[in-house]
């Protein structure tokens, strides 16, 4: 484990949405795919030609027009991504893609396509139902919904590669991600771990809000 030279680097990329990283891809003609749940598998949304971004409002002090819009009933988290949005803080997303889980949260998409705080002309909202319960009929029903609603959507909207090619080579690269953070990981387990929870947490972070095919190589700096 080399010392964490890149940390404050990924703690200035989590002081806003569009960080550094968010703005160089957008520039490279990147297509920018806003989430905030888990049920939206975050392996779809880097399909190629595009980038994942989960929705965070760093700094937020204020939800009051947020909160006029949802009340103050709703989680904080939901209204502050509402506030963000109206502030401008997205208009580099193309889509945001979220699911009907909470109810706070469905309220909270459903007024990015009600209000239209997104200034992007090609930008969309779809949400899908996911399902509650682990079996077959359920896992059928939570991958219908992910081509329909997602898959579908970047094809026809963007002329997305959503080919089972396109598919296996996402997977790959992103397993590729997800075992760099799992080896920094593991150093947490050592008797006198050379790198603290914050440290991961942030590490964590960034490969969420950041475009993997930048941010990886900074990882594995790290490692």
């Amino acid at each position: 484990m080399k010392d964490l030279k890149h940390l404050i680097f990924f703690e200035n990329l989590l002081q806003d949405a569009q960080n550094e990283l968010v703005t160089q891809a957008v520039n490279d003609g990147k297509i920018a795919l806003g989430y905030n749940c888990y049920y939206i598998p975050e392996v779809l949304l880097n399909l190629p030609g595009c980038f994942s971004s989960r929705l965070r409002a760093p700094r937020c002090e204020s939800t009051d027009v947020a909160t006029y819009y949802m009340t103050s009933r709703v989680c904080p988290y939901v209204r502050s991504i509402l506030e963000r949005a109206i502030e401008g803080g997205y208009n580099y997303l193309n889509a945001l893609f979220g699911a009907e889980c909470c109810a706070s949260m469905e309220r909270m998409e459903e007024h990015f396509f009600l209000i239209n705080p997104v200034k992007n002309d090609r930008f969309f909202v779809t949400q899908i139902d996911p399902p509650l319960k682990g079996d077959k009929t359920s896992y059928d029903y939570y991958k219908g919904q992910l081509k329909l609603k997602v898959v579908d959507q970047l094809a026809e909207r963007y002329g997305v590669d959503t080919s089972d090619a396109a598919m296996r080579a996402t997977i790959e690269k992103f397993n590729e991600l997800c075992d760099v953070i799992t080896e920094i990981g593991n150093f947490r387990k050592l008797p006198n771990p050379p790198i603290t929870g914050y440290e991961f947490h942030v590490i964590q972070l960034v490969s969420e809000v950041c475009p993997h095919d930048l941010i990886l190589p900074y990882l594995k700096e790290t490692l």
